[in-house]
């Protein structure tokens, strides 16, 4: 089969010819139709520090996509609940099931997490194996959508822990893809007043296309003081940090409100300085870290969504396309001019 791989430590990718990953029997083997190119995808190409300490070459590339079931290992096929020519995505972290995490229901901080595209073979390809416990049928749901539902979940969790979006104040802060997932989210939960913060005029005018119903530019506007005015004086409920910049930090303790909430999901790359009592303590915050989704409580909350048509991730999507223009599509990222980007690897 053909699959876009990591050959060795460095910059760039091939598409090469590969085995058709084996089907175990507890496995299903999957024809691969569409993935999302996710950042983690760009740091892998770029070869950066991170990639550089995680990855082991070569390796297939890619976490985010979705098919169609065309083998069903033993085990698998005796539980009956998934069959040839089922259309599936899967969750793409592979958790051991006996740490401590795993047993206590947060499954998606595992000790042992391996992601697939990251720790073992990926979704750029034709195939992909994934174990049958992963994977979840799209019920009608298209597969351009199932490939971008792993970091729709992200924002489904980022927007939903902790509860209380009804009639609430939100901001999110950083508008790529999953910022623009987080603000239609975010409306379709009930917000009343959905705030969009990004230096990218384009996405923020993907985010107003999601229902933003107040966009700010950092570089012209203050973000905290506009929040204050938008709500009374009293800043945003929930902040949604997915900058993961030290000064998308700072905004989001100077805009939340007294008692309100930070959920953090944009990894930051250098240290951010936190004055404790002035930020945190005195004003009552509750702070989360976000990663990856809730096994599998954050799946069922964005398939009930979808189906309901309450959320459409569709209008995020900007570009698509073929295995071999992987460096394109790294380029209209890195330029900054596109929201969500797919490949149609058997569309």
């Amino acid at each position: 089969m053909r699959a876009l791989v990591k050959v060795a430590p460095g910059p760039g990718m091939e598409v090469r010819e590969v085995p058709i990953p084996p089907c175990g029997p507890s496995d299903v083997l999957i024809r691969v139709q569409h993935a999302g190119v996710c950042g983690t995808d760009l740091h892998i190409w770029e070869w950066d520090a991170w990639a550089a300490g995680r990855l082991r070459p070569p390796l297939t590339i890619g976490h985010e996509f979705a098919g169609t079931i065309v083998e069903v290992g033993g085990e698998a096929r005796a539980d009956g609940l998934l069959q040839v020519g089922d259309q599936v995505t899967a969750e793409g972290h592979i958790v051991c099931g006996h740490c401590l995490p795993c047993r206590t229901g947060d499954a998606h901080v595992c000790q042992r997490t391996r992601i697939i595209g990251v720790d073992r073979d990926g979704a750029f390809a034709e195939y992909i194996a994934m174990p049958a416990s992963n994977v979840m049928k799209l019920d009608g749901l298209p597969t351009e959508i199932g490939a971008i539902m792993d970091p729709a979940g992200n924002a489904v969790h980022t927007v939903l822990e902790g509860g209380n979006v009804p009639g609430s104040a939100v901001l999110v802060l950083g508008c790529g893809p999953i910022g623009c997932f987080a603000v239609g989210v975010a409306r379709a939960a009930g917000a009343s007043l959905v705030i969009a913060s990004d230096m990218n005029p384009t996405r923020l005018a993907l985010a107003r296309s999601m229902g933003a119903g107040v966009s700010l530019n950092p570089a012209t506007d203050d973000v905290a003081t506009r929040c204050r005015e938008l709500t009374g004086g009293n800043g945003a409920d929930l902040v949604c940090e997915m900058s993961g910049h030290p000064a998308g930090h700072e905004t989001a303790f100077a805009a939340a409100r007294l008692g309100g909430r930070i959920n953090f999901l944009g990894t930051p790359s250098q240290a951010t300085r936190v004055e404790f009592a002035r930020d945190i303590i005195f004003k009552g915050l509750t702070l989360y870290g976000v990663t990856g989704r809730r096994m599998y409580g954050t799946w069922h909350q964005l398939f009930r969504l979808l189906r309901a048509g309450q959320f459409d991730p569709r209008p995020v999507i900007t570009h698509r396309f073929h295995m071999e223009q992987m460096g394109e599509a790294v380029q209209v990222i890195r330029n900054g001019g596109a929201g969500k980007v797919i490949l149609e690897i058997g569309a």
